[in-house]
């Protein structure tokens, strides 16, 4: 049996458990309160006045003005996941982290009942009020699917378990976008189909998804009905990462496009440092533009080999904006390289391109860095933009869903 344990309000929580004063208060966690951003992540008590995760502060502070907010700290919060972790390991060994808020858990054996699991939810719940000072909900189920939308059904402190035929009449009825994984897009596709409701997903006919939407199709249909053969991987035995990216909430929305440049060369120059530092190389570069109103366009371009250098990855990252931009103010950038694989797996590489000496240098400026800070080393042309910019710091914290849930890619939901 799965559990997908959830964490209410993760940001939030932490800080109000580690603030007392804030405890029953409305909190919004965010980068720096004094700049323009959007929000991490709203407690509770928060969200009756409507702020949500990924709002813009400006709307959130008309909404809920006597909110506390709080700059988010990303080390404090990962390590505090990090004991959390180490708390699921005195149940099973069976822990696939999904977030930093989120982890799926396999328990029991063949043989155990929903019943069975959920007693064993109950004291991981009450351990982590116990030992954390917080609070989560738990989804219980057959696989990582039916766990995932259960976790979600009962908030803050809920915990409840679905069989295929629970999962089928609980969700059933509702929108098919209430499915994990269908955004905007998708509910629009389904709907020129004909199919608005999970169960008139999960009763559509294959061939006719498999012509619509292609290899996805059917998976939706088996989603539909509770079927997920996506498997649990502890994360003991390494679970790559499926993409790694940088994006930035600029102070002010520019259509300058000297700084827009130098942005994207400093975010692309980031995430070739993230890749050494990791030992990964990827071969697809993306472009992510959010403009003045809030619409969010993103385009990729595969590389003829994989790379961790930053040129290259702006080199493309250029053209691809070139190929976005309509002259309009943008509001947010981001760079991500995605089709990784472990540097040590593709290290041919160097040897075929006769880069090995580039490789060298950039290996000893990550050096100069660790040892002397991020600032002391950049690109030439990022330093007319630093100052008018706000980096956006928990986009690193969560991972992409598994392969086996098909995405909006242009849904603009990656807060």
């Amino acid at each position: 049996m799965i559990l997908l344990v959830d964490m209410d309000a993760f940001f939030a929580s932490v800080e109000q458990a580690h603030q007392p004063h804030l405890r029953g208060l409305p909190v919004i966690v965010c980068g720096d309160p004094q700049r323009r951003g959007v929000v991490t992540a709203a407690s509770y008590e928060a969200r009756p006045f409507g702020v949500r995760a990924g709002m813009p502060l400006g709307e959130a502070r008309r909404l809920c003005p006597q909110a506390q907010y709080i700059e988010g700290n990303p080390s404090k919060y990962v390590a505090l996941s990090l004991k959390l972790l180490q708390f699921y390991l005195t149940h099973t060994p069976d822990v696939e982290p999904f977030s930093v808020d989120e982890a799926f858990l396999r328990v029991g054996g063949s043989g155990i009942t929903l019943e069975g699991a959920r007693e064993i939810a109950s004291r991981i719940q009450s351990g982590i009020r116990e030992r954390f000072g917080l609070s989560a909900s738990i989804g219980i189920g057959p696989n990582k699917l039916v766990a995932k939308m259960a976790s979600g059904v009962s908030k803050p402190s809920g915990l409840t378990a679905f069989d295929e035929a629970a999962f089928r009449a609980h969700f059933g009825p509702l929108p098919a976008r209430e499915m994990w994984g269908i955004g905007p897009q998708l509910e629009e596709r389904l709907t020129a189909l004909g199919i608005r409701t999970v169960c008139e997903l999960a009763a559509a006919d294959s061939d006719r998804l498999r012509g619509a939407f292609g290899v996805i199709g059917p998976q939706l249909k088996e989603a539909a009905n509770g079927r997920d053969d996506t498997p649990l991987v502890p994360y003991h035995e390494g679970v790559d990462p499926k993409s790694m990216g940088h994006e930035v909430t600029l102070a002010e929305d520019s259509e300058d496009p000297a700084f827009i440049e130098g942005t994207l060369l400093r975010l692309s120059d980031q995430v070739g440092r993230r890749l050494r530092g990791e030992g990964f190389v990827g071969r697809t570069v993306a472009v992510k533009l959010r403009d003045h109103a809030f619409r969010t366009r993103i385009r990729q371009r595969v590389l003829a080999t994989a790379t961790d250098d930053h040129s290259q990855v702006f080199e493309v990252a250029r053209a691809l904006w070139g190929e976005l931009w309509r002259g309009e103010r943008v509001r947010l950038i981001g760079v991500s390289l995605t089709q990784l694989s472990k540097r040590s797996e593709a290290g041919q590489l160097e040897m075929f391109t006769g880069d090995t000496r580039a490789q060298k240098l950039r290996e000893a400026l990550d050096r100069v860095r660790d040892k002397l800070g991020e600032a002391s080393v950049v690109p030439a042309g990022t330093l007319a933009h630093r100052s008018r910019s706000t980096h956006v710091p928990f986009g690193a914290l969560k991972r992409r869903d598994p392969g086996s849930r098909p995405r909006d890619s242009d849904s603009g939901r990656s807060e």
